[in-house]
């Protein structure tokens, strides 16, 4: 999600960790019935055990290159860019049925306020023109508003007081819109390239990967002050904390690894060998694991946070770009970008 917060029974569920067979959008898989059915809202389930080999329960075709991805509050809808047309995508879990809402330029990544009203859509053309933010109306599948931005705008996060930072790839800068007004409210410098947000659970530091520079910002929210910058891996392209607050995980896209850091004194924890080109990172609900999307091979490196050792690989589409755990942590959903599907996987015993 934009706010990337927060005994292995699944190896006979993947014996070769290829995907199961292709479920259309409008037709559910052989038997008539959704593999995945659409779960209970957030907040009703026993506390969950994530599974060290997720296990892939369907792909579902969808739009022409499929990139940033959310889930509702509820579960029960995935929100995906499409990044080979100007339409963001809004897929019933249940049903598999899809519809779309159109956007001005090409969508990239996505970000859901807290209450799941609106959704937050990075846009930008690959002449870096078109360069702005859509705002849609979750519940009524319309466009609120397009706002004009910085050039290159990436992954969108939701502050806890609501308002949206946007890195800005091409302006080394975080630019934060108040989410009532909908126009810019403060802006923030940072190291080039900024791709990725993510917020402690406290709410009160944010990070910013900045890609071209090697650099992990420390930024104090209330007033908006960076308080450090601190060495990683080459190219850090996304983030996340574990719930508990005590470690940030740093995807590396150009050395195949992820970094583990303590988020207090920026001491580095693990450094793990994953897959080619890592490009995304969700945590379990339980904390226990982290789920890299890794580009180039394409496939998932699911890492033991305790031991930073990589237990499981599995096998996922073409491309893959950009992962979402569903609120209640029961699916993970990543977007294979040349596959032209999203690939659900079962992260639980359930």
């Amino acid at each position: 999600m934009g706010i990337r917060f927060a005994a292995d029974r699944g190896a006979g569920g993947d014996t070769a960790g290829r995907p199961a067979p292709t479920a259309t959008e409008n037709e559910p898989p052989a038997g008539g019935q959704p593999t995945a059915p659409a779960t209970e809202p957030a907040g009703t389930q026993a506390p969950v055990v994530s599974l060290a080999k997720p296990v892939v329960l369907e792909q579902i075709k969808l739009g022409r290159e499929p990139e940033g991805i959310a889930v509702s509050p509820d579960n029960r809808t995935l929100y995906v860019a499409d990044q080979d047309s100007k339409d963001v995508h809004f897929v019933d879990v249940r049903s598999k049925q899809v519809s779309a809402v159109k956007v001005p330029n090409t969508p990239r990544f996505l970000a859901l306020s807290a209450d799941g009203s609106r959704l937050y859509v990075s846009l930008f053309e690959d002449d870096f023109t078109g360069n702005g933010m859509a705002v849609i109306d979750t519940a009524g599948k319309s466009l609120v508003k397009t706002i004009r931005t910085g050039p290159r705008p990436f992954e969108p996060a939701v502050a806890p007081d609501g308002r949206v930072w946007l890195p800005i790839h091409n302006g080394a800068r975080v630019e934060i819109y108040d989410d009532k007004t909908l126009t810019e409210a403060a802006r923030i410098s940072v190291p080039p390239n900024p791709h990725w947000i993510v917020f402690t659970p406290d709410g009160k530091t944010a990070f910013t990967a900045n890609h071209e520079s090697n650099q992990i910002s420390v930024v104090n929210v209330a007033d908006r002050l960076v308080l450090k910058n601190f060495k990683v891996g080459k190219s850090p392209h996304a983030l996340a904390v574990t719930p508990d607050g005590a470690n940030l995980v740093v995807t590396n896209y150009d050395l195949d690894t992820v970094e583990v850091y303590d988020t207090g004194n920026q001491r580095l924890v693990h450094k793990v060998n994953v897959g080619k080109e890592p490009q995304a990172v969700m945590i379990s609900s339980d904390g226990k694991h982290a789920y890299i999307v890794n580009e180039g091979s394409d496939n998932m490196s699911v890492i033991d946070l305790k031991t930073g050792k990589v237990v499981s690989v599995v096998n996922v589409g073409d491309s893959p770009r950009v992962n979402a755990l569903s609120p209640d942590g029961l699916r993970l959903y990543v977007t294979d970008g040349r596959g032209k599907t999203v690939t659900v996987l079962r992260t639980t015993e359930e």
